[in-house]
């Protein structure tokens, strides 16, 4: 059973280098049946939100399954409209207790609003949930540069991760490399493109190609590998952890078996020439809606 290898974030800790998204997943038995068999496979980090609305299930699901606490990397969101210091601070406890732990191994600001102004008041919830021992690494996830840079300058702690949408139609390479320079990890939200159905409700015209992309199908065929496992390990390989949703069993053992073999720079350079800087979700200048 291959296990993710893990990466050192800016604070010393490790993070499995690919990850299991529950965004979608709303059936109750369907998300047991999921969890088991990601952990199964080999899956450690699990990425939620509260805005997905299955936390409870969730957690639910990785305590029946019985594994140890400290094998798993469970990582959630902070819900828009809560950004204020206090209101911030009782969210994550709220997310804790309907994921049944007390403990989160990263929490994340979903997205910084910024019309709003006060994803820094939020950050600084962060770091004082961090400070008492609630959450073992922050970040934050659809940040732009803009966005970090605001964070940096009033900031004890300096984000460990941003999450963004990222694929090989979007690449967001000066984003990348503004993230790299200094030590937050990107992780990857739609690694594989997204869904059918766009988020805004049309239909996603990304995911009836990604798959097909010449590029791809022959980097597929040259290493026996699948399109997804090749664009998965295009990801990890770019210094990016991608987080993809699936409830297929065979997807799931797929998408984490991508940790025995390496494409050249050159094949890596190939693949990144597909960006088009098309969306499936919104970007964090874009999301300034309030959720309850």
């Amino acid at each position: 059973m291959p296990i993710a290898p893990t990466m050192t974030l800016n604070n010393g800790n490790k993070i499995p280098a690919l990850g299991m998204g529950a965004v979608f997943l709303d059936s109750d038995g369907d998300i047991q049946k999921t969890v088991d068999t990601a952990i199964d496979a080999g899956y450690r980090l699990f990425d939620n939100a509260a805005f997905y609305g299955n936390e409870e299930s969730i957690g639910k699901a990785l305590k029946n399954n019985g594994i140890a606490r400290e094998e798993l990397f469970i990582s959630t969101k902070l819900k828009n409209g809560h950004h204020k210091f206090d209101d911030a601070c009782r969210e994550c406890e709220s997310s804790m207790r309907r994921l049944r732990v007390d403990y989160l191994d990263m929490y994340l600001i979903h997205f910084p609003c910024p019309e709003h102004g006060l994803y820094t008041e939020a950050w600084r919830a962060l770091e004082h949930l961090h400070k008492e021992g609630l959450v073992r690494n922050i970040g934050v996830s659809n940040f732009h540069e803009s966005h970090i840079d605001r964070i940096l300058d009033m900031c004890e702690f300096v984000p460990a991760v941003d999450q963004l949408e990222f694929n090989p139609y979007l690449t967001i390479k000066p984003l990348r490399e503004y993230l790299t320079a200094h030590k937050i990890v990107p992780e990857a939200w739609f690694p594989l493109g997204g869904p059918a159905i766009r988020l805004d409700g049309l239909p996603n015209p990304l995911k009836e190609t990604i798959f097909t992309e010449p590029v791809i199908v022959g980097l597929a065929d040259k290493y026996n590998r699948t399109p997804a496992q090749i664009i998965l390990r295009w990801e990890t390989q770019c210094g990016v952890i991608p987080v993809p949703k699936s409830s297929s069993p065979v997807h799931m053992r797929e998408n984490i078996n991508i940790f025995d073999f390496y494409m050249t720079q050159r094949e890596l350079d190939f693949i990144s020439g597909l960006n088009t800087g098309n969306r499936c979700g919104p970007s964090g200048d874009d999301c300034n809606e309030y959720w309850d």
